[in-house]
């Protein structure tokens, strides 16, 4: 599986250019709906960058809103994107521009013609959006994200499938490739490599699938396959860091993104400290059976220490005083992967950093929830600033239920406080790049007694 999809997304990546590593001092907004509004590939890619560039400072913006179009977006671009001045836009829309409900197992001719009505409004969105993109946010260089699938082929019990729209789909996916190639705009796909992996492992089992129950939304997984499709589209490096030690003949061999120092045998073994100057890539634990399929450990995490040279025998890896595992010479001499072994004081920091970077990303979503509602209720001609209007018209014209409904009394209550919501994002922010700055550690390679 991790050898097909590896040559799926080489091919692909061959066939686009790529994006760029975004550069240090630059803001990057993901523009898109529900996936990005309350989602988290952008976290994770967030993650990577925090604890592989912990000397870049990088300000990543949720411009997502739940159930927007590439229509409806533009009615928010000014607030939520060029008002960030931001050197990198991520436009991911789709799901909800394809028209999901027109797809049916046997569509009539007025299903088929909104269907192909709805992907001329989605070229043409598209195309006015990219336009404005450009204009009025200082053109900023922009990647566009195909749609994440739809799952039309899994098996589940909850009569939720709509054939045929995973097709319209790969259509807007294609209409993406047009219009970056149009803008001098990079691509990161999607869409073709998971669908590629639902089809693949649904082959043995076909209630499997990389997006969540409702067919649309991905859970932790997916994000994170999505993320590591970002990363992979960015090149980003594998290299955590890499210390290779010579035990025969008493010396540091080589050392990349590391610092070695003050190597000398101890207990029959070797000791040395290292300063590292990255944190292994953190992943959700949520996520985490995504490793089992696609090769993330070696396409982006790579910790790797060598010691060659040593006696025959088992040996005792210590980091800090504190044992983080055993492994025979042999292992050690061809080289030991840390990026994955909890017990690891740079594991531990990697994952305090993501822990403040989610609670950065769940205090954020606070901000989009407001953002939908702002939405919502411009599409119903009230001012969103008024909130006296929003009172009565929460009070004598609007549903009492629905997703947006739900979120107006809150935003009654919170919007006029939202300054401190705004400065509780800034400081996790700041506490999370504080977090990230690497230490130096004591290794010690000590044979293990018999």
């Amino acid at each position: 599986m991790k050898r097909f999809l590896s040559g799926l997304i080489g091919a692909l990546l061959i066939c686009s250019a790529r994006a760029e590593l975004f550069k240090d001092g630059e803001t990057v907004c993901f523009f898109g709906d529900s996936i990005t509004h309350g989602g988290r590939f952008h976290s994770y890619i967030y993650d990577y960058y925090l604890t592989r560039f912990p000397d870049r400072t990088v300000r990543f913006v949720n411009a997502g809103v739940s159930g927007d179009s590439a229509g409806g977006a533009q009615g928010r671009l000014a607030d939520d994107v060029a008002a960030n001045k931001p050197a990198a836009v991520v436009v991911m829309f789709g799901m909800n521009d394809v028209g999901r409900g027109n797809y049916v197992a046997e569509p009539n001719e007025q299903q088929r013609a909104a269907q192909r009505q709805a992907l001329e409004r989605y070229r043409a969105n598209m195309e006015r959006l990219t336009a404005r993109l450009r204009a009025e946010a200082g053109e900023p260089r922009l990647l566009f994200v195909t749609p994440s699938p739809f799952d039309q082929t899994g098996v589940n019990d909850r009569n939720n499938n709509q054939p045929g729209c995973n097709d319209g789909l790969a259509r807007c996916a294609e209409i993406v490739r047009e219009l970056a190639a149009q803008n001098k705009g990079t691509v990161v796909d999607f869409h073709a490599p998971m669908t590629a992996f639902n089809l693949e492992r649904q082959r043995s089992d076909p209630s499997f699938t990389i997006i969540g129950p409702d067919r649309v939304h991905p859970g932790a997984p997916g994000h994170l396959m999505m993320a590591w499709l970002f990363l992979k589209a960015q090149d980003a490096p594998a290299l955590v860091a890499r210390v290779e030690i010579d035990a025969a003949a008493g010396r540091v061999v080589a050392s990349e993104n590391a610092t070695v120092t003050g190597l000398e045998k101890r207990d029959g073994g070797w000791s040395f400290t290292v300063l590292e100057q990255a944190l292994p890539f953190p992943v959700d634990p949520a996520a985490r059976p995504l490793l089992a399929w696609v090769p993330i450990e070696r396409e982006l995490n790579q910790e790797v220490l060598t010691v060659r040279g040593l006696a025959p025998g088992r040996y005792e890896l210590r980091i800090d005083g504190a044992a983080v595992g055993q492994f025979d010479a042999e292992a050690l001499a061809k080289g030991v992967n840390l990026a994955f072994n909890d017990a690891t004081p740079q594991v531990r920091q990697a994952r305090a950093v993501a822990q403040l970077n989610e609670a950065r990303r769940s205090t954020e979503t606070v901000l989009r929830n407001h953002a939908a509602v702002r939405w919502f209720l411009r599409h119903r001609k009230v001012d969103p600033d008024d909130l006296a209007a929003v009172r009565v018209y929460a009070e004598t014209k609007m549903g009492k239920t629905g997703y947006y409904e739900s979120k107006v009394p809150e935003y009654l209550k919170a919007w006029e406080r939202r300054g401190e919501v705004i400065e509780k994002v800034a400081d996790l922010d700041r506490q999370a790049r504080a977090a990230c700055k690497p230490v130096p550690h004591l290794f010690a390679v000590i044979p293990v007694q018999p």
